[in-house]
Formats: C-alpha cells, structure tokens, sequence
C-alpha cells in the first residue's frame, strides 16, 4: 500500500543540467551508418543529429566506441584512448562533438573500468609472466589443486555472466585469471593504485575532449568479495557454477574506490557521472547518490526493468523517492542495449501500440529523475526475432542457446528459450526510411534489419503528425516548458491499481500537474475528475475524455480551480 505523506518541501531542489536532460542512448552499431560497411559509425551519428534534436532530447548517452575485438561488442575495450576504426577517428569523435554544441545537445559516453579486453596491452603484458610489472594489474588466484585428470581446480563455484566459470586457465603461466563476463574480458584489480590512476586517466582523457560526463559500466562490481568465497548454491540447483548475483556487488572497499575517483575526476568540474549499478535499492541508494556522499550523481535501478505493472512501477518509484528526496537525484529507464524493447515488455502493441508506447513516454517524462530513453522507443519498435541462431550476435544469447542444446534441447527448442530475452530484440538497426535495407546502411549490415521494424521506419513517422514520435515529441517539450514536471513535489493522487494517479506540485512559476495513466487494455474509472476549465496538457486520444479511461489512456493536465 502506497502512503501519501509527501515529503517535505522546504528546501528548493538546486536545479542542474543533469537533472533537466532527457538522456537518448545510442548503440553505435545499429544506430546509422555511413559508409556502406553495415557498422553503425559517428559519422552516421552526426547525420542524424537533427533528426534529434526535432525530437526534442538534450543528451546523448553512446554506448563504447572505443577500439574492441567486439566480443562483448564493444564492452570489451582494448585501446581507452581511441575510436574504433569501424566508428571513425577521433576527428570523428571531435565533429560530433562540435555538431552537438551547435545544436545545444550533451554527450556522456559509455566506459567500462571493471574489465578490459584481453587484447589491451595491459593484459598482454600481464599475462606474459608472473613476473610482469602489470601483473598485479589483473585478478589471478592459484588453483585449488589438480583433479585425478591432471585438470587445475578453480578457485570457486562462480558462474560468469555469458555461461560457464568466472576463471579461466592461463596455461604459459599456471594460474586462472577472473572475468565476471567473458573470457575475453578480464577483471581489473581495482587494489592496486596504479591501475585505478589509470583509469582516472582515461575519464580525464575524455572530459577533455569535450565529454560531459559518463555512464560507468557495472561500476558496483570493481571491488570483489573477498576471499572469493562460493556463491550459495539454490536449493536442486545442480549446476557445475553458481550465478553471484548480487555477490558480485558492493563489496568493501567500493566506496573508498569511488569517492577516490570522485575527486579525480568530478570534483569542481560539471560533469556527470550515472553508474550501472545491479542490487541498488531505496535501502542503500544513498550511499552512492547521496549528495552528500561525492560517489555518483545517478544510478540505474533495474527492478524498473522487470516490473510487470503499472502498480509495481510505481510503488517502485514512489518508495525511492520518500528515500532520497532533497538528499540525492534519481534517474528512471525502462529499458537500453541490455534489455528487450520497453513497448513489448509493458505496452500491448498487438492492440494499442500508439497509446502504449506513449503512455510509457508520459510516465518516464513526468518523473522528478532523470529519463534515459533508448533508441528506436521513440518510433515504438517491439521485440523481434529471428529464425536461426546464426542470425544472433549476442555473446549472452548464443552461449545460452549452446548450453541449452548442450543439455538436449533440440535447436527449435533451444532458439526458442534464448528468443524472447536476447539482447538483440534492441540491437538491430534503426529503420530510417523504406529503402531495402531501412536506410540503415547501403551494405549488408552486422545483424540483419528486423522485418517487424520496417514498416515503422522515422521518415514515416516523422510525416505522420500522429505518430508515436510526435507523442514524444509533444512530451518532450512539455517537460522543458513546464519545470515543475522536473522539480515540482511528487504525491500520489490514488492508491495505485491498473491506474496510477499522481500531482507534481507547483515550482516556482511553473504550475500544480496531475497525471492519469490507465496501464492496462481495459477501460478503467478516473482517479478524479476532468473539469471543463482544466487545461489539458497531454493526452494521447484525440477524441475528447470520455466516462471511464480508455486502455493505455493518458491525462496531464493544469487543475484551474
């Protein structure tokens, strides 16, 4: 049950540009490209800027560009300081930036300082010998002993995120070194001082290129448990490895690590850093976010990711905000690069694909936090999939398909247990027009354009004035006109069911909002009523408000008493 005490308000929230922006993420891979060599590239990036900024967001947030052997695509980084040569160049990387100034628009780029790529010439010469100066810059553990085969025993039951052990067996050297992901990316040991120097070095490296900040990559997982200790074991579970889960997380000395890096890089400087952060709550939020804290300013909270409801999203949101109103900032997303598309997983686009998708656009932008949106939401692409697994790129989803077949699933079978939750469903190129392929690219693309997006490419919506674009669009620019959407009061109106009912307080000059959303494909009573000399906001009928709300039905409006 939700309580409707508000928290205080007597101390004005300090406004930031961080906490203005709507973020916009791009994978790069699939987002546009230039060149006809089918890999989405920066050039391709700056050729739809203005396609952005009609839309109406105020940051970018790219996923790594960084040169990578692409095993994790991308998130395996053997080079800090570079672009991929399929991205461009740095002279690249500085137009972008400079047409992104031009247009009033920020970048955070995506970095990952867990882990590398074994390619980078830091695990190279670590690996070289025991003996290496860069040794200690990696995680390597003796094994346990030598099975009745001759076979080393690892050091623990973990289960690496892609399938199989978290330690693999460097033979030159007879020692397993750790990834929590795959083999190709091995865990940095954030211990030892001169590898977190490095690091910082590489943020500063970017923020002088003009960067405003970062999205810092499984951040909550550089420190490890100590000990390594074994992941308990569920009850029946008889597998060879044992998934961390939140093992993996917030383990001491984590806080000392970033309050370090904090003032390495952060500190007096108006940067932004959002941290990927698994196993964050209303309960230990505060510790990174906190205002106080000089950790992060922002942290993703994934279980927006798995609430199936209206309700749960909301009791959700509703109990992070009584935490941390006045003490930090929060940020909401419902899904990116990781995750299934966000109108499959909440909306009905079988049924109401437009009402949907921009009831899932109100509520995102009608928050106090900060909105990352992915791309491609905007146009309301659902989850695809495709027919053979040859056609999946994901690292995660092929490991799962093999392991299921492994185990005896035939390959119809196996397909079909990986399809549904590949992170590819967000992975395949933007549909930019009708051209043979979407307009994505004059070649043939990595991963193959996805059938169900064709018919929903932008040019499309960018003719059609009621397409779902233009819903955000009209929501995007009612956030920046009305503040008090950002930095007004949050109060529930109702108690929330298949409608959630909530009123942004009044800010300054910026007016009192309420908000009506009927999640759900059925009609449902209004939480209150719609007076004739209410200024009606937002809504996503075109037709007038009827009795009851109509399925996926949305309301902001002005109350004039």
């Amino acid at each position: 049950m939700v309580t409707h005490s508000n928290p205080s308000n007597t101390i004005e929230e300090v406004p930031a540009w961080w906490k203005e922006a709507v973020f916009y993420q791009i994978y790069p891979s699939s987002f546009a490209d230039s060149n006809s060599d089918g890999i989405g590239d920066l050039p391709g990036i700056l050729s739809k800027l203005d396609y952005l900024k009609e839309l109406g967001i105020d940051a970018l947030w790219i996923s790594p560009i960084y040169p990578s052997p692409k095993d994790d695509n991308g998130y395996d980084i053997s080079n800090y300081q570079d672009v991929d040569p399929a991205y461009g160049s740095l002279a690249d990387f500085q137009k972008l930036s400079a047409g992104l100034r031009e247009r009033g628009l920020r970048l955070i780029l995506d970095q990952v300082l867990n882990h590398s790529s074994d390619e980078h010439p830091w695990f190279q010469e670590s690996r070289s010998s025991r003996d290496n100066a860069k040794r200690d810059w990696y995680l390597w553990e003796d094994a346990k002993g030598f099975d009745a085969n001759g076979k080393p025993i690892r050091p623990n039951n973990w289960k690496c995120a892609f399938e199989g052990s978290t330690w693999t067996w460097d033979e030159s050297t007879q020692q397993f070194y750790l990834h929590l992901f795959s083999p190709k990316q091995p865990d940095l040991n954030w211990k030892n001082p001169e590898v977190r120097k490095a690091l910082y070095e590489v943020l500063n490296f970017w923020a002088a290129q003009g960067v405003d900040g970062f999205r810092l990559d499984v951040i909550n997982m550089i420190a490890k448990a100590e000990g390594y200790p074994d992941a308990p074991r569920p009850e029946g579970n008889t597998d060879p490895f044992v998934s961390l889960n939140c093992l993996s997380c917030n383990n001491p000395p984590l806080h000392d690590y970033l309050k370090e890096m904090y003032q390495a890089v952060f500190a007096n400087r108006d940067l932004y850093a959002v941290g990927e952060t698994w196993c964050l709550d209303s309960k230990n939020t505060l510790d990174f976010t906190g205002y106080d804290a000089k950790e992060l300013h922002g942290a993703f909270y994934f279980y927006f990711h798995w609430a199936p409801t209206g309700k749960e999203q909301f009791e959700n949101f509703y109990t992070l905000y009584q935490a941390t109103h006045q003490k930090s900032w929060l940020t909401v997303t419902l899904g990116n690069h990781d995750s299934r598309r966000i109108i499959s997983k909440f909306g009905d686009p079988e049924n109401y694909r437009h009402a949907s998708a921009t009831l899932l656009a109100t509520w995102l932008l009608t928050l106090p936090a900060t909105p990352f949106l992915f791309q491609g939401e905007e146009l309301g692409l659902t989850d695809m999939t495709f027919d053979r697994i040859e056609d999946y790129r994901d690292i995660q989803t092929v490991n799962r398909y093999r392991t299921a077949r492994e185990q005896g699933l035939s390959d119809r079978e196996a397909l079909a247990s990986v399809q549904e939750d590949s992170r590819d469903n967000s992975r395949t190129p933007i549909p930019w027009d009708d051209g043979s392929q979407a307009g994505f690219t004059d070649g043939k693309p990595w991963i193959p354009v996805a059938e169900v997006h064709r018919s929903h490419h932008a040019a499309g919506a960018l003719k059609d004035p009621k397409s779902i674009f233009h819903g955000y669009r009209e929501l995007l620019a009612l956030r920046k006109k009305v503040k008090s959407l950002i930095y007004g009061s949050f109060e529930p109106l109702a108690d929330p069911t298949q409608v959630i009912a909530y009123r942004r307080g009044a800010w300054r000059e910026h007016p009192e909002v309420l908000i009506a959303l009927n999640w759900s494909s059925e009609p449902q009573p209004w939480p209150f009523a719609v007076k004739p000399s209410d200024v009606v906001l937002y809504q996503n009928y075109e037709e007038a408000f009827q009795e009851s709300m109509r399925p996926w039905e949305v309301c902001v409006m002005q109350s004039v008493n």
